[in-house]
């Protein structure tokens, strides 16, 4: 048995020899072909031509190898990895077309570790082959078409796997040995780069390729370009998307009057008309086709940016830590999406990114968008922007603490206080009542960003330190006075804030000539401008299917806020929440500042419990929808709907 075991020993090491001894003959055979044939073509004789022709014809990208001719590949490759110094790109300018041009796909490991060690060893060729080897890698990042289709299939999710890691290793090695190939690598990204009307297995596979090159020295180097170019191409996708695309037809249901996170595989549309919206046929044209195919690139390449996000994620001792330049991240933010209003999903990247790091990405987000909002050197647009951001992400965002939130609520309601005092100096007192919207943008887009936060987190609030923490604030100071936010910013939001005011005993006043109904006023357009700024809430519910699941779990959807009213339903409701309250010694901010504008406001310094508007409210709280445009007979808390910038 030892003997057989010997034997068998002893005809693999001849084998092996045998194989280096063939492998060593044909480098050798090849080297020479190489060289001879450098010269002119006229003075190479026919029979080293004609082998010349047969190391092209295994060198054919366009060849489909079988077991064989694979192996006579890889050789062949072998030996012009050790015969780079021999290639002369005048003399064998075919040959080189042809590796540059091979795909590698289609290959076992060993003809694709020798392929890329070729490529490897002719970028390090001095001002001669490193762009050629850079094109080749860049276009192996996506497969050939027909195999695209199938690229979801677990035989091929595992080798895009393999051989991204090939290639990415390749890449890596050629920045070590050769400094300008970031510079040149950048160029041919933009060259190459998926447009929106690219198939979406080649746009996934492109991205996830190049968004793994983060990692290592590359990332330290081209971090910032991957990303910018990856966030335009979701702001491309996402600006050819309307409303109408992601929410498709249902004649019977007001999608915003009913849960939009229960809709589950129910399709509605979503039509604006003169300030409603309703349900509507669907478009069957072309466009409307290509617009929906958008919705599902968009879908997935997210999906791709999110896993990559959370691939960076560096967990120790309990504690996660996102591995990405949050200041280079938010550069790009600023640039790419923070001013583009007719983005509707693709800010949802940071929001996933500070999800995976609340302590360090997810505060600092926040504040970062307070110091642009009070920044005087800042533009109007970039600072109701960044208020439009704070106020949706501050409200909607679960892994941001109350306390964190009340420190920045407490910048934005002294902002207010110190600019309503300075108006108060300018203004005649004959004039108080006399307001322009576009002139005090800024002030109601801070205004209407306090009530929206406080719609979503007054019932937190009042859990943090100290007790009276919301009674100390000068909301009354800020809200009544000549400037007359109640009346300018939206209905919607102005209507659900008094009412959790007046159930929380902050203040018990309501404007009478709100109409519930309406999704905005003239006013409110007026300070949006026409960016429509006032109907901006960028972190609005998340509507695109497959990559959901990323955002969901830290998102907080107006059905399971808890508000200040949430057991006022009934009389003994009213009697647990006067116990709830009673502790509470809210300040006589009734006095001043609302009786001054009696003409203005109804004030009900008595909590009385005449008033109809809670009753009807149940079903059009910070809701745009109007409660009677739809024959429906729910009783759920209305959402408010997707931001309806212009698009």
């Amino acid at each position: 048995m030892g003997a057989m075991a010997e034997e068998r020993m002893v005809d693999h090491v001849a084998a092996e020899d045998e194989k280096e001894v063939c492998d060593s003959e044909a480098f050798e055979s090849v080297h020479f072909v190489l060289d001879s044939v450098r010269m002119a073509p006229s003075l190479v004789e026919p029979s080293h031509k004609e082998q010349y022709d047969y190391i092209l014809s295994i060198v054919d990208p366009s060849a489909r190898c079988g077991p064989d001719q694979e192996a006579m590949l890889t050789t062949v490759l072998k030996a012009l990895s050790q015969a780079v110094s021999r290639i002369d790109p005048t003399y064998h300018a075919v040959l080189l077309s042809n590796v540059f041009r091979m795909g590698i796909w289609f290959f076992g490991n060993d003809t694709r570790t020798a392929l890329l060690k070729l490529i490897n060893n002719l970028a390090a060729v001095t001002d001669k082959y490193l762009e050629g080897c850079l094109h080749m890698l860049v276009s192996n990042f996506v497969p050939p078409d027909r195999v695209l289709r199938w690229l979801e299939e677990p035989k091929w999710v595992t080798r895009k796997r393999e051989i991204h890691q090939q290639l990415r290793a390749c890449l890596q090695k050629i920045f070590e040995e050769v400094p300008l190939a970031p510079f040149k690598l950048c160029e041919i990204l933009d060259q190459t780069m998926p447009r929106p009307n690219h198939p979406k297995a080649k746009m996934n596979a492109y991205v996830d390729c190049m968004l793994g090159l983060q990692s290592g020295d590359i990332g330290d180097i081209l971090s910032a370009t991957l990303l910018t170019r990856v966030i335009n191409l979701l702001v491309d996708l996402d600006v050819n998307i309307t409303w109408n695309d992601v929410l498709q037809e249902d004649q019977t249901i007001g999608i915003f009057d009913m849960e939009l996170e229960d809709l589950d595989d129910l399709s509605l549309q979503f039509l604006e008309d003169d300030g409603k919206f309703h349900a509507s046929p669907s478009n069957k044209g072309s466009n409307s086709n290509n617009n929906s195919a958008c919705v599902e690139k968009l879908d997935s390449l997210m999906v791709v940016v999110c896993e990559h996000l959370n691939s960076c994620v560096h967990e120790k001792s309990g504690q996660k830590r996102l591995l990405v330049d949050y200041e280079m991240f938010m550069r790009i933010f600023r640039t790419a999406v923070l001013k583009l209003h007719k983005s509707k999903f693709t800010q949802f990247v940071m929001f996933y990114a500070c999800s995976l790091d609340p302590e360090t990405w997810g505060l600092r987000f926040a504040v970062d968008l307070a110091d642009i909002f009070l920044s005087t050197s800042e533009d109007p647009i970039s600072r109701m922007s960044a208020i439009s951001y704070l106020a949706s992400y501050l409200s909607r965002a679960k892994f941001i603490s109350s306390s964190e939130v009340a420190l920045i609520l407490i910048k934005l309601v002294n902002w207010c206080s110190d600019y309503c005092k300075v108006v108060q100096e300018r203004i005649n007192p004959i004039q108080e009542r006399l307001f322009n919207p576009l002139a005090h943008q800024i002030y109601y887009s801070a205004c209407q960003a306090v009530m929206y936060i406080l719609c979503f987190r007054m019932r937190q609030l009042m859990d943090v330190p100290p007790k009276s923490f919301l009674f100390d604030l000068p909301l009354g100071y800020i809200l009544f006075n000549g400037l007359d936010p109640l009346k300018v910013c939206l209905p919607s939001i102005v209507q659900e804030f008094l009412r959790q005011a007046r159930a929380a005993r902050l203040f018990h006043a309501s404007v009478a000539s709100i109409n519930e109904n309406a999704m905005d006023s003239e006013l409110s357009k007026a300070f949006g401008g026409s960016e429509r700024l006032d109907i901006f809430f960028p972190f609005d519910p998340y509507l695109l299917k497959e990559s959901d699941r990323f955002i969901r779990p830290n998102f907080v959807y107006w059905s399971k806020v808890k508000t200040t009213y949430s057991n006022c339903n009934s009389e003994e409701d009213n009697e647990e929440e006067d116990e709830e309250f009673e502790d509470l010694d809210a300040p006589g901010i009734l006095s001043d500042p609302i009786s001054s504008f009696q003409d203005h406001y109804n004030v009900d310094g008595n909590n009385s419990d005449g008033e109809d508007d809670d009753l009807d409210y149940s079903l059009n709280k910070m809701s745009i929808t109007p409660k009677n445009t739809f024959n429906l007979h729910m009783h759920m808390p209305a959402k408010i709907r997707p931001s309806m910038s212009p698009l």
